[in-house]
């Protein structure tokens, strides 16, 4: 089912939040799929899978990627070399996604987060409230990612195991400047479309996040609903 019209009303029970990396897009999911018994999907953790998926079906471009050490993928780069290496991955749905969404239970909804770009959800969106970005400031960015990775380390020690970087500092700054500029590309493309974005800066708590990406949901909750109870 490659065409976009058949895969929007396949896709049409999926909420989605979309957006640039350190947004607070996991946590959001994950508390709405619990407040609303929802399954959720969470592209982060599908891409062990879907690396596993892309090497047996010959991705020879993502095989080249892997036998890259750490330095020559993370330290090598510009910072606006990686910025578009994440472009070109993240501005199309990965087919890879789409046979996982239509493996799981199409009622009554479905959420799903990741690093999606407001052009790759459009063509598979059949209302406005099915989708949200969330876009995290430079500050808060750069916070987030700095505690991650504090945080990866402390579970690295603890398991013995290096990152293989010759400079994790260094690593950081080019990641967080990194996601500063697809914050930026997410945000402009967001205004262009006209899609709904929330700009996430910390100053709003987590509870208030929530309520406000449920808020905007709730239009598609209540007609899915309907349509349910039509049947």
């Amino acid at each position: 089912m490659s065409d976009p019209a058949n895969l929007q009303a396949a896709l049409s029970h999926v909420l989605w939040i979309g957006g640039s990396p350190c947004a607070g897009k996991s946590s959001i999911c994950l508390a709405l799929a619990r407040m609303h018994v929802f399954p959720d999907y969470r592209l982060d953790a599908m891409q062990r899978d879907h690396a596993r998926r892309r090497i047996a079906n010959g991705d020879r471009e993502f095989a080249a990627f892997l036998a890259k050490n750490m330095d020559q993928r993370w330290l090598q780069p510009t910072v606006e070399e990686l910025a578009q290496q994440a472009i070109q991955s993240w501005s199309k749905l990965s087919p890879l996604t789409i046979e996982d969404l239509m493996l799981l239970p199409r009622e009554p909804l479905l959420l799903a987060e990741g690093n999606f770009f407001p052009e790759a959800l459009i063509p598979y969106l059949s209302s406005p409230h099915q989708a949200i970005w969330l876009i995290p400031t430079d500050e808060f960015c750069a916070q987030v990612r700095k505690k991650r990775f504090a945080d990866q380390e402390i579970r690295r020690q603890r398991a013995g195991v290096q990152h293989g970087l010759s400079s994790s500092d260094e690593f950081v700054r080019k990641l967080i400047a990194r996601d500063c500029l697809l914050a930026q590309y997410v945000k402009q493309q967001a205004q262009d479309l006209r899609v709904p974005f929330y700009e996430v800066d910390g100053k709003r708590s987590l509870d208030e996040m929530i309520a406000l990406v449920e808020q905007h949901f709730t239009p598609h909750i209540a007609e899915r609903f309907k349509h349910m109870g039509s049947l």
